[in-house]
């Protein structure tokens, strides 16, 4: 193999996209993260592994994976060593993918059906049922599926790509009457900030593991994959209305997910998305939702910033 080989020069290998060393990535498949995901599959020095939100954390902590696309509320229960680069999930208003389905008012509910793969959207309904309605129903964990039974009394929280599949039921039928309830546009009614659900994070022992300079090559890398995801968000959109996938309002079409994914989504994490955060983390711990709240460790340029 000769030093022009991409594979055998490492200041090449980083002009060229292709990391020095291998990282092990985690993330989940719903379709809010294809974007940052765009390339990332079937790169050299990358692997890239899909699970449940809430599996996320434990795979970091366990030395299964470098970095994750972590719920935010495992970041601010301390479960990882910080965010890699300004790149999530996020939204500042109406997400349309995360929504409490129920047929009467929210503060009137005992119980609400919770994804069972959710973290911080369940935590986010819990601090917005206490905080704009006094609330404190049962949170009890199922796999939803669209169009299933709810009592009296009884919603649903569904998120990511079954939400679209439930609201397509609902405008096929709709027999009990029941309302989507968008979390991001009531917390952004309840705070006026964005809310962030998940940020590339780091394993706790990162950079112990992968050597040093590991934090700025994969921040890097995660970057760039954004960019590349940003740059061709209507074609992405293409492809996956082609694969069957369902955008806003349950529409099957490119259009709606490109609006998805131009409109109802952030993927950078700037200044309002994190005075989000630090307001979602005050208002988790003042309703007991996490016993105390971590600081959040911005692992820019290289250098842990706690914010």
């Amino acid at each position: 193999m000769s030093e022009n080989d991409p594979m055998n020069n490492p200041n090449k290998r980083m002009r060229q996209g292709i990391p020095r060393r291998e990282f092990r990535l985690a993330a989940v498949s719903f379709l809010n993260t294809i974007p940052l995901l765009d390339g990332l599959d079937g790169q050299v020095g990358v692997t890239l592994d899909r699970d449940l939100p809430s599996a996320l954390a434990g795979r970091l902590v366990a030395g299964a994976a470098d970095a994750g696309l972590v719920p935010v509320a495992e970041i601010l229960a301390g479960r990882t060593g910080g965010i890699l680069c300004p790149t999530g999930i996020a939204c500042d208003g109406a997400v349309d993918s995360v929504m409490l389905f129920c047929a009467e008012d929210p503060g009137r509910l005992r119980r609400v059906l919770v994804d069972r793969g959710s973290r911080s959207s369940v935590a986010l309904l819990r601090v917005l049922l206490a905080e704009r309605h006094g609330a404190a129903p049962d949170c009890v964990p199922v796999e939803p599926r669209p169009g299933m039974a709810l009592e009296p009394g009884e919603g649903a929280l569904i998120i990511g790509d079954r939400c679209f599949a439930q609201q397509a039921r609902l405008k096929r039928e709709n027999p009990r009457g029941l309302v989507g309830f968008d979390l991001g546009a009531m917390w952004k009614e309840l705070t006026g900030l964005p809310f962030v659900f998940a940020a590339w994070a780091a394993a706790p022992d990162l950079e112990r593991r992968a050597g040093g300079g590991a934090v700025d090559e994969l921040g890097s890398l995660l970057t760039a994959a954004r960019d590349r995801g940003l740059s061709r968000l209507e074609e992405i959109a293409a492809e996956q209305a082609a694969a069957g996938r369902l955008g806003v309002g349950g529409e099957a079409s490119a259009a709606a997910i490109a609006y998805y994914y131009r409109h109802s989504l952030r993927f950078v994490l700037d200044d309002p998305c994190r005075r989000g955060m630090d307001r979602f983390a005050t208002l988790a711990v003042k309703h007991g939702i996490i016993p105390d709240a971590a600081p959040v460790i911005w692992l820019n340029d290289g250098a842990s910033h706690v914010q």
